[in-house]
């Protein structure tokens, strides 16, 4: 065994990657030194390569250092273009050059039979939100699944951005000959427009709106796990949406989102799903239908998801959202993100005071419906006193309701705030804190994000004292994505009171 001070040709080339720097890294082969790393073999060397392109989500890292370490010397560039794990990552963004298409035709040779992540991105900073004038278009999608379906047994995850429409609608009119897909563990798919998703708005183009059948009805899923659905709708009924242990549906136009029966059988064929997320509408809930409104209460707590551990809503209608969250039992939740998205119309800001006040009621009621065993009763549907970590996102309501609310998690660790009233945001401090009865006495950690720079001073010296007080307790001030970052002189104020300040 080597002694611990004796660094293996392993450790001195990561080393070399970690203080070369990419840049330098050209220079690596005029370095006349005498290098094990020189005498290493080849396969060793390939896979410490793969390790240093693949170490990390940053997919133009892993598209570009493949190409830096080819440039190093005669040597690594023969290492490089026979390591086919190098060349795996496909990545095309928007404006679409030549260039482009070229290098990715290149890494599909490269890559050979390895299976390929596919991020693209199309969108566009200046587009000016006119559907039809978007300069990538179907036919610029077409030449990318041209490029792309010959490969399609390869595909282990797909990632596809627009603004508009008519490329998804490519893309999913492509799909829908595919047979067989056998490695396609993860597809996320998203039209960035959540506009539509506001109250009383329906999908358009109205010509593109009919559903595609993708994937040949999903007949060419096999290993499926993770899809993100944000603005894309699919042929629920066909969608091949079985065996799932993550699901998105974000920001769909209430015309076109799942029935409830096809929500039902999609959630159904997923008993093992570990992560749900739905923003905006859920299935389609036509409570003021009589008939409509009796089928909600037969089905309440009728979707039994008995593994998920996540659960992220943001809802855009009060009522809406109580009926949604009634028909669920999620006996095991360990993570609750709760967000008000009706920002996205501004003109009709809502009190989320009767939808917390129903939580309140279901988690200390026993199911209401006599067709429930007493094991499920015990268990309850949604139960937040089991609830690990907890995020509250741009919420208004009545303090007294948010107090009763967070006392009912008697087993919270981590608390995130985000984007609260100021009101409720110095109320809610202040009870958390509080050196006699404090909400949730068992958090050790609270993070704070799109605070507004004006209450970081009123609620500095609250930090300080609860520092002080309880120094186990980890104070977080996010400021990624913030408008604006407090000052050298109130950061270091900050962190002179133990806040923790995520940059």
């Amino acid at each position: 065994m080597l002694a611990p001070t004796q660094a293996t040709p392993v450790d001195i080339l990561l080393h070399t990657f970690s203080q070369a720097g990419v840049s330098n890294l050209f220079n690596f082969s005029r370095l006349h030194v005498v290098s094990p790393v020189e005498s290493l073999p080849n396969e060793l060397l390939s896979a410490i390569f793969t390790l240093a392109t693949h170490d990390s989500h940053d997919i133009p890292h892993a598209v570009s250092f493949p190409i830096v370490l080819s440039h190093v010397c005669k040597h690594w560039r023969q290492v490089s273009f026979s390591t086919s794990s190098l060349w795996t990552a496909i990545l095309l963004t928007h404006p679409g050059k030549k260039s482009q298409l070229s290098r990715a035709v290149d890494w599909l040779a490269r890559s050979r039979n390895r299976p390929l992540q596919i991020h693209l991105d199309f969108r566009d900073p200046s587009w000016n939100w006119d559907e039809t004038s978007h300069s990538f278009g179907w036919k610029n999608m077409e030449n990318v699944m041209r490029l792309l379906l010959p490969h399609v047994t390869r595909w282990e995850s797909l990632q596809l951005s627009t603004d508009t429409w008519a490329p998804i609608f490519t893309f999913l009119w492509y799909s829908a000959r595919v047979k067989s897909a056998p490695l396609l563990r993860d597809i996320q798919l998203s039209r960035c427009n959540a506009f539509f998703a506001t109250k009383g708005e329906i999908f358009s183009p109205a010509a593109m709106r009919e559903p595609i059948a993708w994937f040949t009805g999903g007949l060419a899923f096999t290993s499926l796990r993770r899809v993100s659905l944000a603005g894309v709708h699919v042929d629920w009924s066909n969608s091949g949406l079985t065996g799932l242990l993550d699901l998105e549906l974000k920001y769909h136009a209430g015309d076109v989102a799942p029935t409830l029966h096809q929500f039902s059988k999609i959630l159904a064929a997923c008993p093992d799903m570990e992560r749900l997320s739905i923003l905006g509408w859920g299935p389609q809930l036509d409570s003021e239908s009589p008939s409509s409104r009796a089928n909600i209460v037969k089905l309440q707590q009728s979707i039994q998801l008995l593994h998920l551990k996540e659960f992220n809503f943001g809802f855009l209608d009060v009522d809406y959202a109580i009926d949604l969250l009634s028909l669920f039992r999620f006996p095991n939740l360990e993570y609750f993100s709760l967000e008000d998205i009706s920002s996205l119309d501004p003109s009709r800001p809502q009190d989320a005071t009767p939808l917390l006040g129903y939580l309140i009621s279901i988690n200390n009621s026993p199911c209401p419906l006599p067709s429930h065993s007493s094991t499920c009763c015990i268990s309850q549907c949604f139960p937040l006193s089991r609830i690990r970590s907890l995020e509250l996102h741009s919420l208004i309501a009545s303090d007294s309701t948010i107090h009763r609310f967070l006392l009912q998690f008697r087993t919270l660790r981590f608390l995130s705030i985000i984007n609260l009233d100021h009101r409720s945001l110095r109320n809610l401090s202040a009870e958390l804190f509080d050196n006699m009865t404090p909400l949730c006495p068992d958090l050790e950690g609270v993070t704070y994000k799109h605070l507004d720079v004006s209450l970081i001073s009123e609620l500095l010296a609250l930090w300080k004292l609860a520092g002080k007080r309880s120094p186990s307790r980890r104070i977080s001030l996010d400021l990624r994505d913030a408008d604006a970052s407090p000052g050298d002189n109130q950061a270091t104020a900050l962190r002179l009171a133990g806040v923790h300040l995520l940059e």
